[in-house]
């Protein structure tokens, strides 16, 4: 299979460029099937993303890092030309109570950057932020035994639900 660099790299740079607050992208170009997998396996997904990496070969991909350690994984969707997959990544270090925390999914795109954009910051993002609010909280409890003060710049979601399901869509429930 012939990837077109430009495609999946210029996409994910127009995407970084449309979110909120400051994020880069970085391209990634693989040349055997084990490379895959270097960020593959920190996708914080157990839907669509997590089985288009366990039974395609991607021969490329790129990772988005934004504000408050957040870090998107972009691929191009299998078997729908013209479509992308952005999904969380888990946190890089110093994070390791995920048990318990809903995995914030990722979500199918259009290839068109600003109505990505649009989609991952009202879909993606605020269940992405709970997360990582959640697994913050968890680990800073788990290493004082005290509960950890509010986290600095992040959203308040209430009670582990989000604070309303986005807009046309019926409330996330599990």
């Amino acid at each position: 299979m012939t990837h077109r660099p430009t495609d999946l790299s210029a996409f994910a740079a127009a995407l970084a460029a449309r979110l909120p607050g400051n994020w880069t992208s970085h391209y990634h170009q693989h040349t055997a099937y084990r490379e895959q997998f270097a960020l593959a396996h920190q996708v914080w997904d157990l839907g669509h993303v997590h089985w288009a990496v366990s039974e395609f070969v991607l021969g490329h991909d790129a990772e988005l890092n934004g504000p408050h350690g957040q870090r998107l994984y972009v691929i191009e969707r299998p078997l729908r030309l013209g479509q992308f997959l952005v999904a969380p990544l888990q946190p890089r270090t110093g994070f390791t109570h995920f048990d318990g925390v809903d995995e914030p999914n990722g979500i199918a795109v259009p290839g068109a950057p600003a109505c990505a954009a649009a989609a991952v910051t009202r879909r993606l993002l605020p269940r992405y932020q709970h997360a990582l609010t959640v697994v913050r909280r968890d680990s800073a409890t788990a290493r004082t035994g005290q509960p950890a003060p509010c986290t600095p710049n992040a959203v308040s979601l209430g009670v582990g639900l989000p604070a309303g399901p986005p807009s046309g869509h019926a409330p996330y429930v599990r």
